[in-house]
């Protein structure tokens, strides 16, 4: 049997020091934000077991998906050890073309506490609230099982935020032309409620499956897993779950409307959703002594590597598969780049190749309607290394558009982007940095009396300069008299940390366009990552502790 609790076993046998158990009073609101925060500077960026949350039973899991490692760790089908992304990505794409059915069984661990009708009370259960600006509590690792009204022997497992709004009542949202939504509008169609059951804790195998976008999620994990997942069927509705989950809530998605949120979302802002939705809850099961499980919202590293790594896989494989010569030595997401960025190591034979480095840049732009910037490197760059990826673009690209930079207009994009077109379009650059090396200058101006409150160096050199802007400053107007030779400048806002290299590219990813916002001058480039006029979108915060 493979479970929650056999994994969490794992990580403390093979990863010492990635599971870290808290005893001490902490509360469910904002106390498990802040100390997620926390972990995300240590190394390994442990995932979290709360043993004690005041006015609850039940501890609560959180960022078991925070770090590379973990995620690695838990694909136990893989045929040996995986040990870089590449491997990871390989393994995936091997395992995900493969099913291991799953077995229905007469009962299991989660059936041992039964509660239906009026015994029924949700807001008993330690559902966290995050952000101070979020409408409320919230589910966040509810993956909600349903079958396709039109072809019931389809199962799929889809992720909706939840926000508590009674004993047995929940708002969500579903994400538009997804699974779990086309099977609500067909139900709807025929003017019945969608019946569902919410799955809450499981082997990890079970989210990244749900995390593909696919259907026959349970014969996926079972793979993933290297053995058969275990079923059993709901007490109330017509949908098998994990025998062996921590929870499950069972119900029906009703026909009638009521708003939901605001909720912070991957980007690291609030958001309303395109849908309007009302489970209701009919029956929970649960284990004795339960652990509940949460996934960390908002641009958490859980967040970004559970919903990223899936896709990334498919995409590593997808550009290995249509280049006519080994391209691509690695790729990476970085969590800082919320999605939309790109770092990718060339092989030294494709680099060599004039115009392929972009060609692979425009693949993967292809692939990927998430991103706006992807960025090519040598071979011997770490992509995984933020401060080495960001070294090389200033010192190895030819920093002039039709050159070293190509750009696109007007291009389809996630319309959670809030830097994105009322009409779910934006602009897109492909910066190759494959070239020689260059002399950078270092030559520098007094910017103060240009609204400049901050000038860093967060790689330490005149590599990449980050200009902190003072409120009502004009940030173009400072990019075109500091870009004066190699090199490359950022202006961000006052509410980034200048000397964080993860928070100036969450800033600048998030706040700019590249055709609107990148500054070509005398070899260098600036980019003007501060919010735009009209800018809407709210960053979600917490209480000083």
């Amino acid at each position: 049997m493979r479970d929650l609790r056999t994994y969490l076993e794992m990580i403390e046998r093979e990863l010492p020091g990635q599971l870290v158990r808290i005893s001490e009073l902490v509360s469910h609101e904002y106390d498990v934000t802040r100390r997620v925060e926390e972990a995300a500077h240590v190394p390994g960026n442990p995932a979290l077991l709360f043993e004690r949350i005041r006015g609850f039973r039940e501890p609560v899991l959180v960022n078991v998906f925070g770090h590379v490692d973990r995620i690695k760790l838990a694909l136990e089908g893989a045929l040996h050890p995986v040990a870089t992304c590449p491997d990871m990505y390989r393994e995936w794409g091997a395992l995900m073309a493969k099913n291991v059915e799953p077995v229905t069984v007469p009962n299991g661990p989660v059936k041992e506490i039964k509660l239906r009708g009026g015994k029924i009370d949700l807001a008993k259960l330690p559902i966290l609230r995050f952000y101070e600006q979020d409408a409320g509590r919230y589910i966040t690792s509810g993956l909600v099982a349903a079958r396709d009204p039109a072809k019931p022997d389809v199962i799929n497992l889809s992720y909706a935020r939840m926000q508590l709004k009674g004993a047995s009542r929940i708002g969500t949202t579903f994400h538009s032309r997804g699974n779990l939504w086309s099977y609500f509008e067909k139900a709807k169609a025929a003017g019945r409620p969608l019946n569902v059951a919410v799955i809450i804790g499981a082997h990890p195998a079970l989210y990244l499956a749900a995390a593909a976008k696919i259907t026959g999620e349970y014969a996926v994990a079972g793979s993933l897993i290297g053995e058969p997942l275990r079923l059993v069927h709901c007490e109330t509705v017509d949908v098998p779950v994990p025998a062996d989950a921590e929870m499950v809530l069972e119900g029906k998605i009703t026909l009638e409307e009521e708003d939901e949120g605001p909720f912070t979302e991957y980007t690291g802002y609030l958001s309303g959703r395109s849908t309007r939705n009302i489970f209701e809850v009919g029956c929970v099961t649960m284990r004795r002594n339960a652990i509940y499980q949460t996934i960390m919202p908002s641009n958490s590293d859980e967040h970004l590597l559970l919903s990223g790594l899936p896709k990334q896989a498919r995409i590593y494989s997808a550009v290995s598969a249509f280049t006519p010569m080994p391209a691509v030595r690695d790729m990476s997401w970085p969590v800082s780049g919320t999605h939309y960025v790109c770092l990718v190591s060339m092989e030294v034979t494709a680099r060599a190749v004039p115009g392929y480095a972009k060609q692979v840049g425009l693949l993967i732009l292809g692939l990927d309607p998430y991103l706006k910037l992807v960025v090519l490197l040598p071979e011997d760059v770490d992509v995984g290394d933020l401060s080495a990826s960001f070294g090389a673009i200033a010192e190895r690209c030819d920093m002039a558009l039709g050159s070293g930079v190509e750009m696109l207009r007007g291009v389809f994009c996630h319309r959670l982007d809030p830097s994105s077109s009322p009409d779910g379009t934006a602009s897109k650059a492909i910066v190759d940095a494959t070239g020689p090396m260059r002399k950078i200058s270092g030559a520098d101006t007094n910017l103060r009396c240009l609204g400049v409150t901050e000038v860093t160096y967060p790689l330490g050199d005149a590599r990449l300069r980050v200009l902190k802007m003072g409120e009502g400053s004009d940030a173009k107007a400072v990019l075109r008299e500091a870009v004066n030779g190699p090199g490359l400048t950022i202006c961000v806002d006052g509410d980034i940390d200048a000397r964080d290299l993860r928070q100036v590219i969450w800033g600048t990813a998030t706040r700019f366009q590249p055709a609107e916002d990148m500054v070509f001058r005398d070899g260098g480039m600036g980019i003007d990552g501060t919010k735009p006029m009209g800018w809407k979108a709210k960053r979600a915060t917490i209480p000083f502790a």
